[in-house]
């Protein structure tokens, strides 16, 4: 397992990086484009950012904790192999944290 592995998140992480940085020069490049023959590059002001990232991240860890308390007590006091408990219960309640996520911000941006 390792023997694929290790490989394919080396080249990934390098395929990852050059992407990323194409994305970025690509993009600097078109602003600076639109501004050189004077016109507004206001379509790239995305004006207030309404993401509300920390909560999302906040909850999305809470979720992986619980999770991996779960999955801790379910492997004590069942047969389940400790891997499939820990993973399964960590991907519930990341999940589950990331959909509760989504109901607040869609009320948090009803109310604006």
């Amino acid at each position: 397992m390792e023997e694929v592995l290790v490989p394919l998140v080396f080249f990934g992480s390098i395929a990852a990086v050059i992407i990323s940085l194409s994305y970025y020069r690509n993009r600097r490049m078109e602003r600076t484009a639109l501004i050189a023959a004077g016109k507004e590059a206001s379509i790239f002001d995305y004006g207030k950012p309404k993401h509300y990232l920390s909560l999302k991240y906040g909850m999305l860890l809470v979720g992986v904790a619980l999770g991996i308390i779960v999955g801790n007590s379910i492997s004590q006091n069942s047969g389940m192999p400790e891997e499939m408990a820990f993973l399964s219960m960590m991907l519930l309640f990341g999940g589950a944290s990331l959909v509760l996520f989504y109901i607040i911000q869609k009320t948090l941006l009803k109310d604006e």
